[in-house]
């Protein structure tokens, strides 16, 4: 049995993404952050970390987003983790990119526009909005152009690593940002969202 402990982040999107994808039987538990449930006895009893996403599966519990999609990927036996190992790595490399690279900028645009005001936490960082915005166009552009004679980030095949990528772009409905110089990212983008599993995904969440 897998459960997912999750909120409405990136993080456990990408997981939720994934699971719903991999066609896997598994139910979703919201761990409500804004009231503070990721640090209760009972859930810190399940993981050190205190985080979301949190995976279940038959009394085993595993944390951080990436790890949780490799595992689904390679326990479900889906094509959307190879079993040969240099596709599986070319999968990898993506999963890393947006880790370290493009999502990071997503992500840090996002806490600075959305979640300091939301939470008092302070003026946004013009410091950091600056450098986010300038190296997340820098590598759109650059990702805009491999995504034009492929559909997909790895493999000509739809893999974890696009449904990982997209939790983090499709942040940018909610930040100062846009894909319109982008054409084939926002072909990358939308080819992702018609997907089912995306509608799914989303269909687990609080209303």
């Amino acid at each position: 049995m897998f459960r997912l402990y999750g909120f409405p982040t990136q993080n456990s999107m990408k997981t939720l993404y994934v699971l719903e994808e991999s066609g896997l039987d598994f139910e979703f538990v919201l761990v409500d952050l804004e009231k503070g449930e990721h640090k209760s006895d009972s859930f810190r009893q399940k993981t050190p970390m205190g985080k979301v996403p949190l995976l279940e599966h038959d009394g085993e519990y595993l944390f951080e987003s990436g790890a949780i999609c490799r595992y689904v990927g390679s326990v479900s036996n889906s094509p959307l983790y190879p079993a040969d190992l240099l596709q599986r790595a070319r999968v990898d490399q993506w999963l890393d990119f947006f880790s370290c690279h493009l999502g990071r900028w997503f992500s840090t645009l996002f806490f600075e526009q959305v979640i300091k005001p939301k939470y008092g936490l302070g003026d946004p960082n013009e410091a950091s909005l600056e450098e986010a915005t300038k190296f997340a166009h820098q590598q759109l552009g650059i990702l805009d152009g491999l995504l034009q004679d492929s559909d997909w980030l790895a493999n000509d095949a739809v893999s974890i690593a696009d449904l990982f990528a997209f939790a983090y772009v499709e942040q940018y409905r909610v930040i100062e940002f846009s894909l319109n110089e982008y054409p084939h990212v926002q072909a990358w983008f939308d080819r992702i969202e018609a997907r089912d599993s995306i509608a799914k995904a989303r269909a687990r969440l609080p209303k």
